[in-house]
């Protein structure tokens, strides 16, 4: 990995909702028929949100990953 190399990832937004049977998210620009949920509490929501941008900055930066 380039340590000294600067990468900046804007990553994207989630529309987080909640409903009668829990709290449901899924990627503001998308379609809400693909909801994900439902989640119990608003930390389980954001946990899974977070796995999803985690996910997201590894597949961007692999990219930029030297061979072992």
């Amino acid at each position: 990995m380039l340590s000294n190399a600067k990468r900046t990832y804007m990553l994207a937004n989630y529309t987080v909702e909640q409903r009668a049977k829990g709290w449901f998210y899924w990627p503001t620009y998308g379609e809400k028929a693909d909801a994900k949920g439902p989640y119990s509490s608003i930390a389980s929501v954001s946990l899974m949100i977070a796995r999803q941008l985690g996910r997201e900055i590894k597949k961007r930066d692999a990219v930029h990953q030297l061979p072992e």
